[in-house]
């Protein structure tokens, strides 16, 4: 993993706030999380593709650092189907090393799928670092490439693996700790293309129960703490 360059003098200020960074172990009273999770399809069955926008903050913790997400769960809504095996897509097979060597070349231009961006909480170094995301079709599973924005910029360079199961992508975000400071995501959008159509759809747009696609975001955090939001968007 690309690693955030730290100066002597930024790694002992760093050390020094380890006991404040020990207090983050549980969200504060003004800790804030939404999540907006939209599909792209208007109807029932129709190919389609997803929007979303999560973002939390947290005023009232140290550093207003909010606590880390471990698990993002998106659960879309019943019967939706995601086809790995069509001919619509090229899967990328790179590992991780080679996606992350390369700014995601390795993969083939036809399984990216989706564009984005990310927010991080690097405080109290780099209090807000701005990265870009990609999205690539894998096997059964979404590869998120995030990177600086600006090359040489403050930033990791990670893959996160959204595995698929069903109508559920299950997202791991490992703890990121540099010079014994704790980097965490708190902000991503992201929009996922629809790809084929008929025979060769990607993903399948499932039940619309009262004028509505709902989806349900299952956070878990490094803290053991769960939450659940729901969003909609309108169907036919």
């Amino acid at each position: 993993m690309r690693r955030l360059k730290l100066t002597a003098a930024v790694l002992a200020a760093a050390m020094l706030v380890t006991t404040a960074m020990a207090a983050l172990a549980l969200a504060s009273a003004q800790f804030k999380q939404t999540a907006k999770v939209t599909l792209t399809a208007k109807k029932e069955g129709a190919s389609t593709g997803f929007k979303a926008n999560l973002q939390s903050s947290d005023p009232g913790a140290p550093l207003e650092k909010p606590q880390g997400l471990k698990t993002l769960t998106i659960t879309f809504p019943s019967k939706t189907k995601f086809n790995f095996k069509t001919k619509a897509l090229t899967k990328c097979k790179a590992n991780d090393t080679e996606i992350k060597a390369i700014a995601g070349k390795a993969c083939p231009s036809k399984s990216k799928i989706g564009l984005g961006g990310a927010t991080a909480n690097g405080a109290p170094v780099f209090p807000k670092i701005s990265e870009s995301v990609t999205a690539f079709a894998g096997n059964n599973q979404i590869l998120f490439l995030l990177a600086p924005k600006v090359l040489g910029g403050p930033g990791a360079t990670l893959v996160l693996h959204g595995k698929v199961s069903a109508n559920k992508i299950t997202t791991e975000v490992p703890p990121i700790v540099v010079g014994g400071l704790t980097i965490v995501i708190t902000g991503l959008e992201l929009q996922i293309k629809s790809v084929g159509s008929g025979k060769t759809t990607w993903a399948t747009a499932g039940k619309c129960v009262k004028g509505k696609f709902t989806v349900k975001s299952g956070f878990l955090y490094q803290t053991g703490e769960k939450l659940t939001l729901s969003s909609s968007s309108s169907c036919k």
